[in-house]
């Protein structure tokens, strides 16, 4: 019975995987099959994976874990500013296989390979089974994390001088003409979220940035809501397209002080990656630079 099973697999491996001997040492047929039922819905994802550590960061989850022998990297963002990804390293863990990530102007929450072996690339179905795949293994981390881990803290209040100050200020940031108009208001809500946000990390700032971000938040903006409060309705109206054109100015500094604050997060989760990734050493050397490079 058991050569039958052998030769039937065999058989399958020779109908639906033609480049089988230059990838299964990468993922075995079984393990392949396996993840098209998941992509497919017909299995969970959660069956036979292991979670082998979680690094939380200040914008990010870093979940390392393996799912039938085939250990993963997974990045589980905490905000909109960063990608999603998920690295795969096949069996056992030596080269990256497959980098998925999630692409704008794609569906959003589908994650898509943007490198891949050059094995897997030349058969259209493997790398969207493994972006598939990835998707849902995406999707179920980011639920996981959210109930089991985020979810498992409790919510403390302020109790820093930075924060509590910057929730009174931004207090005042009331903008009434705004609440006419849903995109206007949108805008402005993001905006006061995104200022304050960099406001509380304000001592990270450089110096000059500081200033410009505490002359802004204390003195331009009030006076400029103050200017615009005493208006009349109609000429409220008459400047709405040079208000739009003040918020822009006002959104693309706050960018630039999130672009500095990206690239710190960055430098951070490149630290991070390299603890957790220590503990696949083969033979001395990284488990993950030995042999070929993953194309790029």
């Amino acid at each position: 019975m058991e050569d039958l099973y052998s030769s039937t697999l065999g058989t399958l491996e020779r109908t639906f995987m033609p480049y089988g001997s230059e990838y299964q040492h990468y993922i075995d047929f079984q393990t392949f099959r396996d993840m098209k039922q998941v992509a497919k819905g017909k299995r969970p994802v959660y069956i036979d994976l292991d979670i082998e550590e979680i690094a939380e960061m200040k914008t990010r989850y870093i979940v390392d874990l393996s799912w039938k022998g085939v250990y993963m990297t997974v990045t589980v963002p905490l905000s909109s500013m960063f990608q999603a990804t998920v690295e795969m390293y096949g069996k056992p863990p030596r080269l990256l296989i497959a980098r998925l990530e999630r692409i704008n102007g794609r569906e959003e929450d589908s994650l898509v390979p943007t490198s891949l072996k050059e094995e897997f690339t030349r058969k259209k179905g493997l790398g969207e089974t493994l972006g598939d795949f990835a998707t849902k293994l995406f999707l179920f981390l980011d639920s996981y994390l959210e109930h089991n881990v985020t979810g498992a803290r409790e919510e403390s209040p302020p109790d820093n001088q930075v924060s509590e100050q910057a929730a009174e200020i931004f207090e005042g940031w009331v903008f009434p003409f705004a609440e006419s108009d849903p995109e206007l208001q949108a805008g402005w809500r993001s905006l006061k979220k995104r200022t304050q946000k960099q406001f509380e990390r304000i001592d990270e700032l450089d110096i000059e940035d500081q200033h410009a971000l505490e002359t802004m938040i204390l003195k331009d903006v009030p006076a400029f809501l103050d200017s615009f409060s005493i208006l009349s309705p109609e000429n409220k109206q008459k400047k709405k397209e040079e208000l739009k054109e003040t918020m822009e100015d006002l959104r693309k500094f706050i960018e630039r002080l999130e672009a500095k604050e990206e690239e710190t997060y960055t430098k951070d989760f490149a630290r991070s990656k390299g603890i957790i990734t220590t503990k696949y050493k083969d033979s001395g050397r990284e488990a993950f630079s030995s042999g070929d490079e993953d194309p790029h």
